[in-house]
């Protein structure tokens, strides 16, 4: 799974803001930006054959975000076309009820929960 940078009280100023806790530089933020607004201006889907429409300035860099785009779930590519996801704020949902059942656990009395 992606490592995404997650903080205790998040500044989420404008949907750009959410791309600096998934990636570590200025140029694939920038990067993610340019995949993410361009779906949203094609109405949603992109053809993969059409992928050098996000590039900026790398394939190698372009490859590298679009890879994580996908592995955190913002993009999904689904019979050959590029469309945003909700795996992203599914998985995330799941962590956090996972982690609220690990601490009403420990508050009953639980234990023996192990990391």
């Amino acid at each position: 799974m992606a490592k995404i940078d997650l903080v205790r009280r998040p500044s989420l100023i404008s949907p750009r803001h959410l791309l600096h806790y998934i990636f570590f530089t200025e140029a694939q933020v920038e990067q993610a930006s340019k995949i993410l607004n361009t779906i949203m201006k094609k109405d949603g889907v992109v053809k993969d054959s059409d992928w050098e429409i996000f590039k900026i300035s790398s394939r190698g860099l372009y490859v590298k975000v679009m890879r994580k785009l996908r592995d955190v779930g913002l993009v999904e590519k689904r019979m050959g076309e590029f469309r945003l996801a909700e795996d992203f704020s599914k998985a995330m949902t799941k962590l956090a009820d996972y982690w609220s059942q690990i601490v009403k656990s420990f508050g009953e009395g639980d234990r023996s929960i192990k990391f």
